[in-house]
């Protein structure tokens, strides 16, 4: 539900380990973001003050660039004293990066209009530095067949073969909603990157994937499904069949969710990083 404050809201953008939480959503007896970043608030402002976050995260997936909104409850401070106070409440694994002060009618979720996604895969030896942040895998890549499977997600499609959690399969619910399985894909790339903690042999790969929407791990399971075509368990006509079937037991495994990090959120004049103008 969108809500609407009395003066300006706050655009809060934060960075977290995800891996010990619950994920990004308020649960009962678990640990998760949107508790955290509430209680730290209501230190601010002596009163319990809720916070609308604009992806959903699952336990153990982190974010660079979440996106939260609230009411702004100090309405003399500056947008570096918010950071300041709010980093004072907040755990070691999890920060704030920038407040912003917007409009009353400003929501984290509702006017958010795409969301990139990166999943990290290492293929080498063993890296225990890295083991919550990267999924290890043996054996290489194709990455230009990576490349070449995924950019046939770019586009507006039925993604019900990579929607989990009940989604994705013929009888779900979801079909009849007005929007059902259909997502919009902005930008999907695989790229080689340079490991961060030395020069080591190996493969570290970056898959890219920002979208208007997504479904329950729908990103994950798109990742499973290219690392079997990069690995040359399927070829790169799988994708096809996938996107016709509509069946998500069809598809393979399920990407662990330690690799995945929700990278950043995109308003109106944004654009993903490295996508044209023209190209929207």
């Amino acid at each position: 539900m969108r809500q609407t404050y009395a003066d300006a809201a706050l655009k809060i953008v934060l960075s977290y380990d995800g891996s010990g939480f619950a994920g990004s959503q308020r649960q009962s007896n678990r640990r998760s973001v949107q508790a955290e970043l509430e209680r730290a608030l209501a230190k601010l402002a002596d009163r319990e003050t809720p916070v609308a976050l604009a992806g959903r995260t699952d336990e153990g997936v982190h974010a660079a660039g979440q996106v939260a909104s609230a009411e702004d409850v100090r309405p003399k401070w500056g947008e570096q004293q918010y950071v300041s106070g709010l980093n004072a409440y907040l755990p070691s694994d999890c920060a704030v990066l920038e407040v912003t002060k917007e409009s009353s009618s400003f929501h984290a979720r509702y006017d958010a209009v795409w969301r990139e996604y990166r999943y990290r895969i290492w293929s080498g030896a063993r890296q225990p530095l890295v083991r919550n942040v990267t999924w290890q895998r043996r054996g290489a890549f194709d990455t230009e067949a990576m490349q070449a499977g995924i950019s046939k997600l770019i586009g507006d499609h039925d993604f019900a073969s990579f929607a989990g959690g009940g989604d994705g399969v013929p009888w779900s619910e979801r079909r009849n909603t007005a929007r059902g399985t259909n997502r919009t894909v902005l930008l999907a790339d695989v790229r080689p990157i340079s490991p961060w903690w030395g020069d080591v042999s190996g493969q570290l790969i970056e898959v890219r994937i920002a979208a208007d929407g997504f479904l329950p791990r729908m990103v994950r399971t798109i990742v499973g499904v290219i690392v079997d075509i990069g690995q040359q368990r399927k070829d790169v006509g799988w994708i096809d069949t996938l996107l016709a079937e509509r069946d998500r037991r069809l598809a393979g495994e399920t990407a662990p969710a330690r690799g995945l990090t929700l990278w950043r959120v995109g308003y109106a004049g944004d654009l993903p990083e490295g996508m044209a103008s023209s190209s929207q």
